[in-house]
């Protein structure tokens, strides 16, 4: 019966069971078979099936058996049962397929004696596979069998070079995963010195030294790898970024330098020079050294769009908005290109352009900014039934961002409409998306403005409930607690949980130093207020510090802090409100 049945499914079923990559398993307790076979004096198949290299390979009813065996095998979770089948399907037919099936059972048990077994007939079978080669390296390794390693390391590196690959790369990202830090060097050097004339192994070593964070080895490794090769211009960019690294920037920057005047058509390094020149602020030599970037690489886009960036700042705005344009004909970070190419339209109080660029903003980082500039500008044409109208058709469009859609009009009506019209807005979104924490924190935040303290709280706790880690929301409820009622402990309770779940924020040690100073607590609160303002010089910490500062007594320091912000914005609401009031 099992014979007619076999007979019956082999030209069924046969060339979809060869043709699969994989074999669907189950994690069960493993069980052990030897390879099963037909009976003797059975004929062969006479059907032709393409073995891994593409050659014909004689099909025989025990390979097919073995075959379908282990897929039968391994459809009912007899895993050790599939992998005998596999591997002995793979010895009788020389098809690496079935080798990797097996290996991947073997892996899929956690095998790994049964695993390298496989794995070693995988790279008999196909020598020039990448995969199995790393795998095996792996899996000997966890064997403890490190003799036969280092051959495999040269294969992969020859195989990496017909990929156009960086071999030593790929070899080091086998043996990374096994070995400790010294070893996977000790062994890479090894590999490096079968190949002395390829300066990429000693990049490789260079560049493993730099993500352990050696950089002392990662320097000398750059060193040794520039000496032995200056003609290679990858070896002064491995030393720049271990300079780099070690915050040397101003040598990185010397370096790349004279780098550069060596190899004037790199890319690479020009790039690298020319992003550090931006760091350095020396905005016109990095614009000329981004231009002859943008003439070496025709169809690239990193030095444009660098180049639209530098020129908006030096206020060369006709020659970014070539840089932009040129973005957006290559159809490259054309999202990006746009939201800048409205920026200078709208610079050149050119409205209909601007909002037109702003509107080919379909995604990215700048997408809601663009949204609120479209917004505004409609509303500042006189168009602000225009601005909602185009709002609401958004929204329909993509029901699933109504939430930003709905903020971005409260924003408009905050600027056009009156109160009322802003929380029945809030009420109408919140309505249709109820328990949304966007809306009801913003809902909150804008209740804090009108002093409706009943509603803030009311939504932030909401928010809370939905997210107890929501810090955002604790903060602006204990800040605005401690600053509009006399709730100061149960203020400084919601500041501490916020506090501790954003630790470095500034925004929250400012609010913790000012619930600190409504209780009465002023040298704790100004050391808060200080580190605030020293993370983040924004007139309102300032306000806030200057405050403490006035009322304990240290009235000329006060005046630095208030006067430092007003030098800058002379405007200063925050900062003008308080001198008011402390009749200053």
């Amino acid at each position: 019966m099992l014979q007619l049945l076999q007979r019956v499914l082999i030209l069924t079923f046969f060339w979809s069971l060869v043709g699969c990559q994989s074999v669907p398993v189950k994690t069960v307790p493993a069980t052990t078979a030897a390879p099963l076979s037909s009976e003797p004096g059975e004929p062969s198949v006479e059907i032709k099936s393409p073995d891994s290299s593409g050659r014909a390979t004689e099909l025989t009813q025990d390979i097919v058996f073995n075959l379908l065996a282990g897929e039968v095998a391994a459809q009912r979770g007899a895993l050790s049962e599939a992998y005998a089948y596999q591997l002995q399907a793979a010895r009788l037919s020389g098809d690496a397929r079935s080798a990797e099936r097996a290996t991947r059972l073997a892996l899929h048990m956690d095998k790994d004696d049964l695993a390298v077994r496989a794995a070693s007939l995988w790279v008999d079978l196909a020598p020039e596979d990448l995969t199995a080669r790393q795998l095996v390296v792996v899996l000997m390794l966890r064997q403890n069998e490190e003799a036969p390693v280092l051959e495999h390391l040269k294969a992969i590196v020859q195989i990496s070079e017909n990929m156009d690959e960086n071999g030593f790369l790929n070899a080091m990202a086998a043996i990374n995963r096994e070995l400790k830090r010294d070893t996977v060097r000790k062994l890479m050097r090894k590999l490096v010195l079968a190949f002395p004339d390829d300066p990429r192994g000693g990049y490789a070593l260079a560049i493993a030294a730099l993500v352990d964070k050696d950089f002392a080895a990662a320097e000398q490794e750059a060193d040794r790898l520039v000496a032995a090769q200056p003609d290679w211009p990858k070896g002064y960019l491995v030393l720049g970024r271990v300079y780099l690294a070690q915050g040397d920037k101003a040598q990185a920057k010397t370096f790349l330098a004279d780098a550069v005047s060596r190899f004037p058509e790199d890319p690479l390094l020009i790039s690298a020079y020319a992003r550090l020149l931006v760091d350095a602020k020396e905005l016109q030599p990095a614009y000329e050294q981004f231009l002859k970037l943008e003439e070496i690489e025709q169809e690239g886009d990193s030095a444009s769009y660098w180049l639209g960036l530098i020129a908006l700042e030096l206020g060369k705005d006709e020659a970014a908005r070539e840089h932009f344009l040129r973005l957006i004909s290559l159809n490259k970070r054309a999202d990006v290109a746009a939201y800048y190419l409205g920026r200078i339209a709208e610079n050149r109080a050119q409205p209909k352009q601007a909002i037109e660029w702003y509107q080919r903003v379909e995604s990215g980082e700048f997408n809601d900014e663009a949204q609120v500039r479209i917004v505004r500008l409609m509303a500042s044409e006189g168009a602000v039934g225009e601005a909602l109208d185009w709002l609401q058709r958004k929204r329909i469009q993509y029901p699933d961002q109504a939430a930003r859609f709905y903020l971005i009009e409260v924003e408009l009506l905050r600027d056009h409409g009156t109160p009322e019209q802003v929380m029945a807005l809030f009420d109408t979104a919140i309505g249709a998306m109820p328990g949304n924490n966007d809306l009801l924190y913003a809902r909150g935040l804008y209740a804090a403005t009108q002093k409706r303290v009943d509603i803030l709280e009311r939504d932030l706790l909401q928010v809370i409930n939905n997210d107890p880690k929501h810090a955002d929301a604790l903060n602006a409820l204990g800040y605005t607690l401690a600053d509009q009622t006399n709730r100061h402990q149960e203020a400084l309770d919601y500041i501490r949980r916020a506090l501790a779940l954003k630790p470095d924020s500034a925004a929250i040690m400012d609010s913790m130093g000012w619930v600190l100073f409504r209780l009465g607590r002023y040298q704790e609160a100004i050391g808060y207020l200080r580190q605030a303002f020293d993370k983040l010089p924004d007139p309102e910490i300032a306000a806030h510090l200057g405050e403490v500062l006035w009322v304990t007594g240290e009235q000329q320091q006060a005046r630095q802090v208030w006067q430092g912000i007003l030098d800058e914005s002379p405007e200063s609401e925050h900062v003008l409100e308080v001198m008011r009031r402390l009749k200053i």
